[in-house]
């Protein structure tokens, strides 16, 4: 197993760096969700990035942690990562300098996509299909630019297991130009000012050795499954789909992309916060210290702060009326680091989550043990006419100190 414990969290900028990517947690909710999204868009060639953005960040780190070693290694390393990571078991034995035909029973997006929406019509794991285009162009010092990948068969679609093609051919997925060095934003930060977050924050950083994929290559946790990302993959299909979205219909396009981005970042705020709230590792280590609501929002920072999405703090709090930063979020560092700087805000996992956890804590009765972390939870807090809004305010990829948001009634 690939040993998480050798790349230290870097506690100063709350991100976590393996082999050049900065890697962050997401759970199947807001990963399922956001793929969605994007497939819905069904007038864009979406196939395109979904693919390459995780071919992209695959070859940079797989490139970084297979140097020096000779195939049989450097298989057994993208197969670890890729189990350790909690996407599943991929067995590349079979894979030689003319590509390969693999199979699998064991995938995070297949499986969890037929949890949560059931039957597609279409294979669903792209993430897989930009891996292993990677793997290949690794393993045999081969260019992106010269291989073929494809997904032909779909756990997801009724079949028996997932199987992929990867060969050598004209390139069929998205490739993009070489990124820069990520460039951190050291400002003074605002605390959350709570005497228990340091405690609550050291305990689950203690736990991320333990956050790996099981012998399924799944990470089930504060109930739900999730996947240790490269922060790039996840951050590039947000910023390509609402380019694309841009050039079918330009300022309204991007308007709306970044509204449905948004609501996948709502979920998350839903469902992985809900989660997190309705779990016996929060029931255990956090809920002891609560008092207020105001303290279950600062207390899931804590937690949040560990999973490598930059700082998150509050500096106005009230069922009211919040004002939420994050520091060196990983929206904008990703942003800056492919894209360069920006005209607007483009923090749209962030903010959603925010107003997800807003309605979480004080539109529901999850305070009081009300387990409510499911869809058609999710649909009733949608639908309630007591919603909050959000509104962007600064960014750093627009040249801002920190990312900010304002949820308010």
């Amino acid at each position: 197993m690939f040993d998480i414990n050798k790349y230290e969290f870097d506690q100063e900028h709350n991100c976590l760096e393996i082999g050049g990517e900065a890697m962050v947690f997401h759970c199947h909710h807001y990963m399922m969700n956001l793929q969605r999204t994007i497939l819905d868009a069904d007038y864009i060639q979406s196939e395109l990035f979904l693919v390459g953005s995780a071919a992209d960040a695959l070859y940079c780190q797989l490139s970084n942690l297979c140097e020096g070693l000779d195939i049989d290694a450097s298989k057994k390393m993208a197969q670890d990562i890729y189990k350790t990571f909690g996407y599943g078991l991929i067995d590349l034995s079979d894979m030689d300098a003319d590509g390969i035909e693999l199979q699998t029973t064991k995938s995070f997006f297949s499986q969890n996509w037929v949890l949560k929406y059931g039957a597609s019509k279409k294979p669903v794991d792209y993430y897989t299909t930009g891996f292993l285009a990677a793997a290949y162009a690794v393993i045999y010092d081969k260019n992106l630019e010269d291989i073929f990948a494809q997904q032909s068969s779909c756990m997801a679609c009724g079949d028996t297991n997932n199987t992929f093609i990867i060969r050598q051919g004209a390139c069929n997925f998205a490739r993009y130009p070489k990124k820069q060095a990520t460039v951190f934003k050291d400002v003074a930060k605002v605390s959350l000012n709570w005497e228990y977050e340091e405690l609550i924050t050291n305990a689950f950083l203690g736990a991320h050795a333990t956050m790996v994929g099981n012998e399924d290559g799944l990470i089930p946790a504060f109930g739900v499954y999730l996947v240790r990302t490269q922060s790039d993959y996840i951050n590039r299909l947000q910023f390509e789909f609402a380019k694309a979205m841009s050039d079918v219909a330009g300022e309204y396009g991007e308007t709306l992309a970044g509204e449905l981005l948004m609501e996948a970042g709502h979920a998350c705020g839903f469902f992985t916060y809900g989660g997190i709230m309705n779990s016996v590792e929060w029931e255990g280590a956090v809920k002891p210290y609560l008092k207020t609501k105001e303290d279950w929002i600062k207390g899931l920072a804590a937690i949040v702060n560990t999973m490598g999405w930059g700082y998150h703090t509050a500096v106005e709090l009230s069922e009211q009326r919040a004002i939420f930063r994050n520091y060196n979020d990983f929206e904008d560092l990703s942003y800056m680091r492919m894209y360069g700087t920006n005209k607007h805000p483009i923090h749209w996992a962030n903010s959603g989550g925010f107003t997800g956890l807003m309605q979480l804590v004080y539109n529901t009765d999850i305070v009081n043990g009300e387990k409510i972390e499911t869809e058609e939870g999710f649909r009733a807090m949608r639908r309630s006419k007591v919603g909050y809004k959000t509104k962007m305010t600064k960014g750093i990829s627009c040249g801002d100190d920190y990312l900010e948001v304002e949820i308010y009634l």
